[in-house]
Order: C-alpha cells, then sequence, then structure tokens
C-alpha cells in the first residue's frame, strides 16, 4: 500500500502518528509526500511526484487525477483501488493488519467516547478552521479582519470545539485523551491542537485537559519526530502571500 501525504496537511499527520503510534512498518504501507503548488488565491494544491509511478501511469502531474477530491492523504492499494479520508484510511489500514488494534478501546463506551473526539476533530473544528476556507471567507464574503492564520472566524470554530472536547476529557481522559493508552482520538486530536497553538489559542489556560494530552504526546519521541519532520510543534502556515492579497483585494 502507498500513502500519499503532505507534512503541511495536519490531515495527513493524524494518518502518519496512527502508523507510527500502531507500528505499522513503511514495508506495509510506504509514505510518498506529494509535491506542492498554489492556486489563484494562493491557496496549496498538491502535485504528483515526477519520480513517482502514478505520474508516468497517469501523463500528469495533477493530483486530482490520481484524488478527484483534490485532498490528502490517499491511499493506494496494491490492487489499485483507493481510500480517502482519514478515519476510513485508518480503519482499512487497521483492519488489513487482520489483528486487534491497541490504539481501540475494548470497553464499547469507551470506544465510542473515542469516536465522539475523532469526529468532532474531523466534522466539527478542522473544515471551519481549514485556511483556505478562512482565505475563502476573507475573499469572497467580505471577511477581511485579519490574516487567515489568526483570523477570528478560526478562532471561534477551534475555541468553541476545543471547549466541547475538554469537557469530554474531564470524564474520559489520562495521560492520553482516553485512559492511558493512545487511541485514534490522540492521532486526531493532537495535529488540531498543533494547529491552534498557530492562532495563538492559550491552550495550557483555556483547555488544561487537552493541553495534558499534549504533552503527553510530545513526550513520545516517534510523534515529536513526526511534528520536527513536518516543521516543527506548531503548525507552520503554507500560503503564497502574493497571490493571497491580490485575491483578497
Amino acid at each position: 500500500m502507498k500513502l500519499y501525504y503532505h507534512s503541511s496537511s495536519s490531515a495527513s499527520l493524524r494518518v502518519l502518528i496512527f502508523l507510527s503510534c500502531r507500528g505499522v512498518p513503511e514495508n506495509k504501507v510506504k509514505l510518498i509526500e506529494t509535491g506542492i503548488d498554489f492556486d489563484t488565491r494562493g491557496i496549496p494544491v498538491w502535485t504528483i511526484p515526477s519520480d513517482d509511478e502514478q505520474y508516468n501511469k497517469l501523463k500528469t502531474n495533477d493530483y486530482k487525477a490520481l484524488n478527484p477530491e483534490g485532498r490528502v492523504p490517499l491511499l493506494l492499494l496494491e490492487d489499485g483501488k483507493k481510500m480517502t479520508q482519514t478515519g476510513a484510511i485508518i480503519d482499512l489500514i487497521d483492519d488489513l493488519l487482520g489483528e486487534p488494534s491497541p490504539l481501540i478501546p475494548e470497553d464499547p463506551y469507551l470506544k465510542a467516547e473515542m469516536r465522539r473526539i475523532q469526529w468532532i476533530v474531523a466534522a466539527d473544528t478542522q473544515p471551519y478552521q481549514n485556511i483556505p476556507f478562512i482565505i475563502q471567507a476573507m475573499g469572497e464574503w467580505g471577511m477581511k479582519k485579519a490574516q487567515p492564520i489568526k483570523h477570528p472566524l478560526r478562532k471561534h470554530f477551534i475555541n468553541r470545539e476545543f471547549s466541547a472536547i475538554e469537557e469530554i476529557l474531564k470524564n474520559v481522559s489520562g495521560k492520553y485523551c482516553v485512559g492511558d493508552n493512545v487511541s485514534y482520538a490522540d492521532c486526531f486530536l493532537i495535529p488540531q491542537i498543533r494547529n491552534a497553538l498557530a492562532s495563538d489559542i492559550p491552550l495550557e489556560q483555556d483547555f488544561p485537559n487537552l493541553h495534558k494530552v499534549w504533552e503527553n504526546m510530545l513526550a513520545l519521541p516517534n510523534v515529536l519526530g513526526i511534528f520536527e519532520r513536518a516543521g516543527g510543534i506548531i503548525q507552520p502556515i503554507v500560503v503564497d502571500e502574493k497571490k493571497l492579497k491580490e485575491y483578497v483585494e
């Protein structure tokens, strides 16, 4: 299997953290980092690497030829089947490993709590704080109050959903989101916290349980290493500033 990802994508990092914490070797899931370009708004678009076999097969570096959604990550199976969306990718890899996953709680209620945190991040937080969404709000809807990374609309959605997760963690967290073992919830939450820190969200002050999980995950060398290779523990925001300015104006 091959995972197409980009290190500037928090969704990609969810799967990278899962693979690392699950102990999946690269001879089972080969990591292929896409190239990057920018559209007329300054928003990143992904490209197929020229040294990848899909580039030769599709005769283009247009990533949408590989994934019409245009999003990373993408899992390409050995038989040519494709899977997108991080939750589905993680579930599929775990099922194909053919053994009980240590990243899923055995208790049905705790498993449901894990899923709840997972989907609050994926469905209710990430889409509305995502830089392309904020840029569109600035350019097409007149919300030009601030630069994308610290835009009040972005902070609103982060604070709203982090407040919900904070209440859940009061009841189910230990060292990590659900008890004392890393789960899918941590794989989803930690990249989102990394995004939030770029917006100056006062994590320790406002969300002490999220901060506890964040600190304990960073104490894992494999997780810290993923962030360091992706540009640091605070998410770098990758946009084309000149195109962004022209689009907004």
